[in-house]
C-alpha cells in the first residue's frame, strides 16, 4: 500500500511539474499571436490569396480575402499547429508564407513560426520596393 501510494505521490509531482512548465510561458506572454495578420494601406480593394507551406513544401493552409482599403485582417493559428509548437514549450517550425495579390504580385518568406510570433503581410505599405512586404512580429 505504501508503494502505490508513493507512486500516486510522484505521479503527482510529475504532472504537476509537467504542467508548471506548459503553462508557464502563457502566464508571462499570454495568449499565443495569429497565424498571421494581413493589412491592406491602400486606397483601393485587392484580392489577396495567403498560402502557408510547411517545411516539406506542402499546403497546410491557403485562403482567399477580399481586403477593403485600411482592413486589418488576422487568422488565428490553428488548433493543430498549437498543439504541435506547444510541446516543448518554445518550440519552433519553419514555414513559407507565400502571398498573391490581384492574381498578379507574388512574395513569399520563409519564417520560423512559434507561438509568440506571427507573419505580418502589408500591401502597399511604406516599402517603394515592393507592394507587398512581409514581415515577423514577435512579442
Amino acid at each position: 500500500m505504501k508503494k502505490l501510494y508513493a507512486l500516486v505521490i510522484m505521479a503527482g509531482i510529475f504532472l504537476s511539474v509537467a504542467l508548471f512548465f506548459t503553462v508557464m510561458p502563457f502566464i508571462f506572454l499570454g495568449h499565443p499571436l495569429p497565424f498571421f495578420s494581413i493589412y491592406n494601406k491602400d486606397i483601393y480593394d485587392h484580392e489577396t490569396v495567403i498560402e502557408i507551406l510547411d517545411s516539406d513544401n506542402e499546403s497546410v493552409f491557403k485562403k482567399a480575402y477580399e481586403l477593403t482599403p485600411q482592413e486589418l485582417i488576422s487568422e488565428p493559428k490553428p488548433s493543430w499547429l498549437l498543439l504541435r509548437l506547444s510541446f516543448p514549450p518554445g518550440d519552433k517550425e519553419e514555414y513559407t508564407v507565400k502571398v498573391i495579390s490581384d492574381s498578379n504580385m507574388t512574395k513569399s518568406l520563409r519564417v520560423e513560426l512559434q507561438l509568440w510570433n506571427n507573419a505580418h503581410i502589408e500591401l502597399y505599405g511604406d516599402d517603394a520596393e515592393s507592394p507587398i512586404t512581409i514581415g515577423i512580429d514577435t512579442i
